[in-house]
């Protein structure tokens, strides 16, 4: 059973490890709203991801990020690492950062791993991928597609606060479920020196498994791991 198959699979059929306790200007295409389309195949694995992201585009870095906080539901260590690679926590008045998050968790909140052993909730992650729809069960179209929009005003007041000062460039967007419409930001930031984007928020990962269970009927239920 391959990475995404184990996605659409119920918690029981998966064994889950769970965890314990000089920058420039932006791009115009950054800032418009945008479909990145990921890989086809999917990556699997963390160097196949390595290979299929582009880290100087802030847009694909989001768009994986999204993938990786799903794969935990299939495979924790996986997930985990993807999100490593994508993470830097950051110190909040002063130039550096930490790779994959100061505890490693690259942002994740072990109280959400309650949500990982529970199918009423692992299904929340893909529903921010295109053509993932009540009516289907929340199984995204393939190959996978991650729309982000542009927020511009958050954008702006970031980077107001820390290109001059910090030499931090970000861009931050932000992603639409498709069951309840709840919107998760997601801020991404190139440091000083640097051509890579990383993920800078932590509530970039558990935003994506916030409760939107009020937008599955019976029916919709029946079908998250059909």
């Amino acid at each position: 059973m391959g990475l995404f198959d184990k996605v659409m699979s119920s918690v029981n059929d998966v064994v889950s490890g769970l965890a314990g306790g000089g920058a420039g200007g932006l791009q115009s295409e950054w800032t418009q709203d945008r479909t990145i389309r990921l890989a086809d195949p999917m990556p699997e694995t963390l160097e196949q991801l390595k290979a299929a992201v582009d880290v100087k585009d802030p847009g694909s870095v989001a768009a994986y990020w999204v993938y990786a906080v799903m794969c935990l539901t299939a495979d924790y260590d996986i997930g985990m690492s993807m999100m490593k690679y994508l993470f830097a926590d950051l110190e909040p008045f002063g130039r550096g950062f930490t790779e994959g998050g100061k505890m490693g968790k690259a942002g994740w909140d072990s109280y959400f791993n309650e949500r990982l052993q529970d199918d009423d909730y692992r299904w929340l992650p893909r529903a921010y991928f295109e053509g993932a729809t009540a009516a289907n069960g929340f199984h995204p179209s393939q190959p996978l597609a991650v729309k982000l929009y542009y927020n511009k005003p958050n954008t702006e007041a970031i980077n107001a606060q820390t290109l001059e000062q910090l030499g931090r460039l970000n861009v931050v967007y932000y992603v639409r479920s498709n069951a309840a419409g709840y919107q998760v930001n997601l801020e991404l930031s190139r440091f000083d020196g640097s051509d890579r984007f990383y993920v800078t928020k932590g509530t970039a990962s558990s935003g994506l498994f916030y409760d939107q269970r009020s937008a599955l009927t019976a029916e919709a239920r029946a079908k998250l791991y059909n």
